[in-house]
């Protein structure tokens, strides 16, 4: 029943998506300008278990054959395109697979780029070679325009349309830890700020924007950055992907800076789609480098308790010196054990006046002698004032981290400060 329920819903949307391309790019010819339905079975596959591949394939197959027969396109043609849908994804979705772990996240620059070259481009190349053979064997005469045609568009059109999918498919409803209201409502500005520079761009006349049309193109890539650092990859698919919309609809209409003029691919269709592709894939970017450092950051959190914790539970203190500057960094609960907080002992005297008069000399040196160490451990013990004023004994155990080439970096070490109980 779930592969049904699968299956279903992909040839839905892959045939509403059909329907969009119809819209702004229907030909009579084998390959059109616009094709966006084939990024529905690449994204299903790629955010999908392996069990429900059958049931996304079948839904593609589907789609695509009801879609041409609507088309009015012969049985056994209609049958083909289903086939090639079937082809060209299923191949794609098993060559990213082999590159990176499924079900994607997107949420590395590596997953993008996978996605990209291992799924989207193959895709678009085997279903071009499919079609133009079928093309050439039924009489057709337009084979090198129809396999360029087809792999642009079906390049451009999957990577503004799986990725969309990849991400919300991750989607889920979380009573708690999402995004806080300021950040959802900065980022609602900034996919209003894109939305609005678009449909002002892309609404106008040619002539109405004069010489200033490739200028202000420039401006919604600065409002796409803005919503992929505030809104992360969902937002930023979902908001490239509207602003794609707009751009096609009104390119279509005769408006817009891509609607006259040269066309480096040769129509504008193709033009202001890959004008569009280049900002999803920008904020995508920008989506994913900002959450591997949100996870870094983090794990670094997460790393930092665990060990404030063991450190803590041992009556520890760890310390990292920096004899050059004498600038000193102490980890742990400084301020319960030896009664001065960690953010005071900023350096060496701060700590050796903790230390007892008649032992501050002869730590002193050891300190300094730890300099010329190259790696070995070098354990010693003295008293320090505790929080009450009482002298606690301390087993001070550090060595000397040096650079490649020899020369010191830190002297690293952990103190064990006894109770009050033990010292007495």
């Amino acid at each position: 029943m779930r592969h049904i329920v699968v299956a279903v819903l992909v040839a839905l949307a892959y045939v509403a998506l059909a329907f969009v391309s119809k819209l702004v790019a229907y030909s009579p010819a084998d390959a059109w300008t616009v094709w966006l339905a084939s990024g529905v079975v690449l994204g299903a596959l790629l955010a999908a278990p392996r069990e429900l591949w059958w049931g996304i394939l079948a839904g593609g197959f589907a789609g695509a054959l009801v879609f041409a027969l609507y088309l009015e396109v012969s049985v056994v043609d209609a049958h083909g395109y289903g086939v090639i849908e079937v082809i060209t994804a299923g191949a794609a979705a098993l060559c990213v697979s082999k590159l990176t772990p499924l079900p994607l996240t997107l949420a590395r620059p590596r997953e993008l780029a996978v996605m990209i070259f291992a799924g989207a481009l193959p895709l678009a190349l085997i279903g071009a070679l499919i079609a133009t053979g079928w093309h050439v064997a039924t009489g057709g005469k337009a084979a090198a325009a129809t396999f360029e045609l087809w792999v642009l568009s079906n390049f451009i059109g999957t990577l503004l349309v799986a990725p969309v999918i990849v991400a919300w498919s991750r989607f889920r409803v979380r009573r708690s830890g999402g995004m806080t209201m300021a950040q959802f409502a900065a980022g609602a500005v900034a996919c209003a700020l894109f939305l609005g520079s678009m449909h002002l761009l892309f609404d106008a006349k040619p002539d109405a924007l004069g010489g200033m049309g490739e200028s202000l193109t420039y401006g919604p890539i600065v409002f796409m950055a803005l919503v992929a650092l505030l809104w992360g990859a969902q937002g930023t698919t979902l908001t490239a992907f509207a602003g794609a919309l707009i751009a096609m609809v009104n390119t279509a209409q005769g408006e817009g800076p891509f609607a006259t003029g040269p066309s480096l691919l040769g129509d504008p269709e193709l033009e202001v789609q890959m004008y569009a592709l280049a900002i999803a894939l920008t904020g995508l970017l920008i989506a994913a480098l900002d959450a591997g450092q949100r996870r870094a950051m983090r794990e670094a959190k997460a790393w930092q308790t665990r060990f404030d914790a063991a450190i803590g539970a041992h009556r520890m203190l760890a310390y990292e010196w920096d004899p050059a500057s004498g600038r000193l960094v102490v980890t742990g609960d400084a301020g319960g054990l030896v009664g001065v907080p960690a953010e005071r002992l900023t350096n060496l005297a701060d700590w050796l006046s903790l230390v007892p008069a008649e032992d501050r000399d002869r730590v002193a040196t050891r300190f300094d002698e730890r300099v010329r160490g190259r790696g070995e451990s070098d354990a010693m013990t003295y008293h320090v004032a505790g929080p009450g004023g009482a002298l606690l004994p301390v087993s001070d155990d550090a060595r000397a981290i040096r650079d490649h080439d020899g020369q010191l970096h830190r002297v690293v070490g952990i103190a064990r400060v006894a109770s009050a109980a033990v010292a007495a």
